[in-house]
């Protein structure tokens, strides 16, 4: 009679345990179902956070626009305008807060493309961002985004660019005459359709007048060393000027709204 309650008893905790193991597998599959992590790319129109700024892509696509001024001439140039908002309660630097990486995995160097954008925003606002960079090849490019000073992980969005990119703004214009764009970092012109003489003049007095701008320029702006290891370090010195430039305009408006200045 004893053998036979023992057995019994034996047979009723092994059907327990089995029970048991199988009612926490279950809970183990419906946490591992319910846990779904995020993308390690976004895509094109994502508006992703990283910590209190909220940024998406707008558009990326290729350029007919050239800077005969440029040193570095790329075989194509790529440009990017994305949308920026500042929901953290201090003023934000935007233009700078993006990294490129072309097909080959290699950093590219910002190329100053016409509206490239070198600003900040206050807190609460928000802005379109237009910048421009340079690449020998076209295919998967990898953007990174963080702003200028942040201890987050920047967010990855990663898009397919190909020659035939453009928007139909841009392609209607590949069979006209543009007149002569100018920015506060760059200038770009279009000669086709147009004479040898007149595009000689053209060039004549575009070289004039860019002389005369880059003679106002300090020569510091120019020492590549003194902004190495900064975030100025692939900009161009018309872009780290015009950045001083704007922050110290910013500086005096304020020292006026409180009746600092003399």
């Amino acid at each position: 009679m004893n053998k036979v309650i023992t057995i019994g008893a034996t047979i009723m905790i092994s059907l327990s345990l089995a029970a048991c193991g199988s009612k926490n597998n279950s809970n183990s599959n419906n946490r591992t179902t319910s846990t779904k992590a995020s993308p390690k790319y976004h895509k094109l129109g994502d508006t992703v956070k990283v910590g209190k700024v909220a940024y998406t892509l707008k558009s990326v696509e290729v350029t007919n626009e050239r800077n005969e001024f440029e040193d570095n001439q790329p075989k194509y140039v790529i440009k990017v305008i994305y949308h920026v908002k500042n929901n953290s309660d201090k003023e934000l630097p935007i233009g700078t807060d993006l990294n490129a990486y072309g097909p080959n995995n290699n950093k590219l160097k910002s190329y100053p493309v016409n509206d490239t954008t070198l600003d900040s925003i206050a807190a609460g606002k928000e802005a379109d961002v237009t910048t421009g960079f340079g690449s020998d090849k076209l295919g998967a490019f990898e953007l990174q985004f963080s702003p200028l000073v942040s201890t987050e992980k920047p967010v990855k969005f990663r898009v397919k660019v190909k020659e035939n990119n453009s928007t139909n703004s841009s392609s209607t214009q590949d069979n006209t005459v543009s007149n002569q764009q100018t920015t506060d970092t760059s200038q770009s012109i279009n000669y086709s359709n147009k004479t040898q003489p007149e595009i000689n003049e053209s060039k004549s007095a575009t070289v004039s007048s860019n002389t005369q701008s880059s003679t106002s320029i300090p020569s510091d702006y120019y020492n590549e060393d003194a902004y190495k290891d900064t975030y100025k370090a692939n900009l161009t010195p018309e872009q780290r000027y015009a950045w001083d430039s704007e922050q110290a305009e910013r500086g005096a408006q304020q020292d006026r709204e409180l009746g600092l200045e003399p």
